[in-house]
């Protein structure tokens, strides 16, 4: 028999046997609502675990939207007799505790879980569990090669506005390029870890997107010693951008690319990139991931020049709360 109880710090090991993301999270995210977080036992043992945050890898608006997206993360020990139930009863966990937080600001919580496409049994689960798809991402991997040269398609500094859907009403590029910028070959560099190159990081993310990415996130990520963001430096500031941290030992997420719109279609982006996937070969990794919007043509012709290629269909799906569901405690 599978319960659900709260989540303590004694069930830490145990979640990172099975999740090792999910440990950190739990133990030093600042955007995790620990009051949400909860176990699966079966029988008195560890079967599983859950909890809701506030940071996702995918913007989608919110800020102009009104709206607080929430991601539902959880796992189960795999190959146990009740793997099924105990995956279940935590998604009806996590389910039941959104539909209980109320959002001091207003907004309209909105619950996020992602799924393959091709994973139908999981899919029919959340459909019948109330989800409904709210996007259609696009992951794309590319192989990391010692030989990779400087590509030369100019064209990669347009990844715009495109990149992060509808909701968007971002920074407009300018018609006039920055004064001197054409002239300047940028600094490659490693980010720095100072509030000043916060600041500018995140002002540039603001103007390219048009709202930052969570900063939360964004420090969090550094805090793994594989995780990593890497920068264009020009007319001494930060213009570009690239994160990257490992989504296994082999692969390593490619992810919150983006150019100040004023440097944009010098090749700045495409020097970055490159730059980027020689670091990651000389941390053997061997495939670069990242993901997009899966309507945004424009986008993804673009990482196609850049080497990338379609593998497989992610769908974003959105639950917003269950009118019928008891409010039992």
């Amino acid at each position: 028999m599978v319960t659900i109880v709260n989540y303590r710090e004694r069930y830490e090991s145990e979640v990172e046997k099975i999740n090792a993301e999910m440990a950190r999270e739990l133990r030093i995210h600042a955007d995790v609502l620990r009051d949400t977080a909860c176990v699966a036992l079966s029988d008195g043992a560890f079967a599983g675990a859950g909890f809701l945050a506030d940071t996702n890898p995918y913007r989608a608006g919110g800020i102009k939207d009104k709206v607080r997206y929430l991601r539902a993360e959880f796992a189960v020990v795999p190959g146990a007799d009740e793997e099924a139930e105990a995956a279940i009863l935590l998604l009806e966990e996590l389910q039941y505790r959104f539909g209980r937080l109320r959002d001091p600001e207003g907004r309209t919580p909105v619950l996020r879980v992602w799924v393959k496409a091709e994973d139908t049994a999981y899919t029919e689960l959340l459909f019948d569990e109330g989800f409904r798809v709210g996007n259609v991402m696009t992951v794309m991997t590319r192989e990391i090669d010692e030989a990779d040269e400087w590509l030369e398609d100019d064209m990669a500094d347009a990844l715009s506005e495109e990149d992060r859907g509808p909701a968007y009403e971002p920074y407009r590029e300018q018609e006039e390029p920055a004064d001197g910028a054409e002239e300047d070959e940028p600094e490659l560099r490693e980010f720095f870890d100072s509030e000043s190159e916060w600041r500018q990081y995140f002002t540039v993310n603001a103007r390219s997107f048009g709202e930052p990415d969570s900063e939360n996130e964004m420090r969090f990520r550094l805090k793994n010693p594989k995780a990593h963001v890497w920068v264009a430096i020009a007319d001494d500031r930060l213009v570009a951008a690239v994160s990257t941290w490992p989504v296994t030992d082999e692969v390593y997420a490619t992810e919150n690319i983006f150019c100040d719109p004023d440097y944009r279609r010098k090749g700045i982006t495409t020097r970055l990139l490159t730059y980027v996937f020689g670091k990651l070969f000389e941390a053997n990794a061997q495939c670069a991931r990242l993901t997009v919007y899966g309507d945004n043509l424009p986008a993804i012709r673009l990482y196609r020049k850049l080497g990338y290629s379609v593998a497989y269909e992610l769908l974003e799906m959105h639950y917003y709360g269950r009118a019928d569901r008891e409010d039992a405690e």
